[in-house]
């Protein structure tokens, strides 16, 4: 969950609050009406996202300074043309009154990107998962499912969440990404083989072109995207019963030149001795 506050003028304020509690990601941990008295709050709760009214951006800069040290800023205005303070200010993103919710996630989105990019290159190698994990199966974390491998199917991703489709038609909800699923499943069993698609590599049912059948699907598709098919062909002909070349022996020309040469021969013999006459009726 991306912790958020926000700052500004009651009716952004308000909209904003609304936004961060609807949208599964992101948790509201506070927020102050026009300028703060005191920036102490922040210090102490340390949010990981702070939306800030443009106005606070000259006036409050040591403070923002100090801000910058633990969370990302969003700067909310009502004209694009202090655009460009704002980035000279290090602000995450710009938005622009009346502020969509469309475009409300595409700044949590740059934010979960960067933190994605940030943490690659901090932890080591993630775990990687034997026979079940845990997934988080509501928005605000409560629920934890166990989930074992061999009864998954296939995950799909759906817009900021993946869907994890299980063996007779079961189906669960969790706010990882498919990056996170990827680094976490053992290569030797599972296989992104789409943008949106990673598939449990024991239940394929069969293979024909660009489509994927697994068990249980007899109408679904899952289709081989074009940057995952190299990878994923090469790893499935490492399973692939190939056949013998040395079972089927072929006569070479010479070979098949002298086998003619000995048949005329024998038939010229019979020819002398008679028998080939007696043979045949001759």
């Amino acid at each position: 969950m991306i912790e958020c506050y926000v700052i500004g003028e009651i009716s952004t304020v308000e909209l904003l609050c609304d936004y961060i509690d609807s949208y599964p990601l992101t948790k509201l941990k506070g927020f102050t009406f026009n300028a703060p008295e005191s920036f102490s709050p922040i210090f102490s709760i340390k949010p990981e996202m702070i939306f800030l009214d443009d106005a606070l951006l000259k006036s409050y800069e040591p403070w923002l300074a100090r801000i910058r040290q633990f969370a990302s800023i969003i700067i909310v205005s009502n004209s694009a043309l202090k655009a460009f303070d704002a980035f000279e200010n290090y602000a995450l993103d710009y938005l622009l009154k009346p502020l969509p919710y469309e475009r409300f996630i595409m700044s949590i989105n740059k934010y979960n990107h960067l933190a994605e990019l940030a943490r690659g290159m901090k932890l080591p190698l993630r775990h990687k998962i034997k026979d079940s994990f845990f997934i988080k199966a509501d928005s605000k974390g409560l629920k934890e499912i166990r989930i074992k491998c061999d009864k998954l199917l296939y995950i799909e991703a759906l817009q900021n969440y993946v869907i994890l489709h299980m063996e007779e038609g079961i189906s669960y909800t969790c706010y990882n990404t498919m990056k996170e699923m990827e680094d976490s499943l053992p290569e030797s069993e599972f296989s992104r083989v789409h943008k949106s698609f990673i598939i449990n590599d024991d239940k394929i049912v069969s293979i024909e072109g660009n489509t994927i059948t697994l068990h249980g699907m007899d109408k679904a598709r899952i289709i081989i995207g074009n940057a995952y098919k190299k990878a994923f062909l090469e790893k499935k002909n490492r399973s692939m019963i190939k056949k013998d070349k040395q079972t089927i022996q072929l006569l070479r020309p010479p070979k098949i030149a002298l086998s003619l040469s000995f048949f005329c021969l024998v038939i010229l013999a019979a020819i002398e001795k008679g028998i080939l006459e007696t043979c045949i009726g001759i």
